[in-house]
């Protein structure tokens, strides 16, 4: 039997929406639910495709697997401050490479140059 205290938050369309793609969405988790996860995550298998096969949402899928002391979310990026940003485009203007900028910033190589896309547009922009 569906617990449907979602239905206070979701429009009835958008939980017929999840219910659809994900059949056990908002259903409790029984035993055998469990040991499949726990099965499938040892198995290294995507999170999403572990969701597909149970019939859950990846970010259920997520708090189980917290539940279960198996999973910890990523921890939040660290912001960028003015130091950093006077320091990266210092470098990036020296010809730094970015795998090293990465690395001198203890960042992606993606986070590094999305953050010199956003500093050259506020440059544009005259902030």
């Amino acid at each position: 039997m569906s617990n449907n205290r979602f239905t206070r938050f979701l429009p009835p369309e958008d939980y017929e929406k999840l219910r659809t793609k994900y059949p056990k969405f908002n259903e409790p988790w029984d035993d055998n639910d469990i040991e499949e996860l726990k099965k499938m995550y040892a198995d290294g298998q995507p999170v999403q495709a572990m969701a597909e096969q149970l019939g859950r949402t990846p970010n259920s899928l997520r708090l189980r697997l917290k539940a279960l002391g198996l999973w910890e979310a990523p921890p939040a990026p660290k912001q960028w401050t003015g130091e950093d940003d006077a320091a990266l485009v210092e470098s990036y203007e020296a010809g730094v490479s970015f795998d090293e900028l990465a690395e001198r910033f203890g960042r992606s190589v993606r986070a590094v140059i999305a953050r010199l896309v956003l500093l050259r547009a506020r440059l544009f922009n005259g902030e």
